[in-house]
């Protein structure tokens, strides 16, 4: 999971400038933020929120940096990832356990 957080009042006006003049689909959004070693598979934002949110599927943080460098919303934003070891979403339910614990070493 990442979270982002504008560098400042004006790349938040800036980046929400730019996306009011962009047409692009929603499949469309999912293909530019499709790389080699990582992939966005959901986002969650608010025009004028501080905060904005991705779900990335990726090996590493690092990938998932690149990945924004790469597109140059890190010239907008700081990023912080965090990995989610639990996923439940309502809209794909199923009957396995929902919160998988690690078990930890006996002392």
């Amino acid at each position: 999971m990442a979270i982002h957080t504008f560098h400042s009042e004006k790349t938040r006006e800036d980046l929400w400038s730019g996306i009011a003049e962009d047409t692009s689909t929603q499949k469309d959004w999912a293909k530019h933020w499709t790389f080699d070693k990582c992939k966005c598979i959901a986002t969650w934002s608010g025009q004028d929120d501080d905060f904005f949110f991705c779900h990335w599927l990726a090996d590493t943080e690092e990938d998932i940096h690149n990945a924004i460098k790469e597109n140059g919303l890190d010239q907008f934003v700081f990023t912080a990832c965090y990995e989610a070891h639990n996923y439940i979403d309502t809209a794909c339910l199923s009957d396995e356990r929902a919160f998988q614990i690690k078990k930890t070493a006996e002392a």
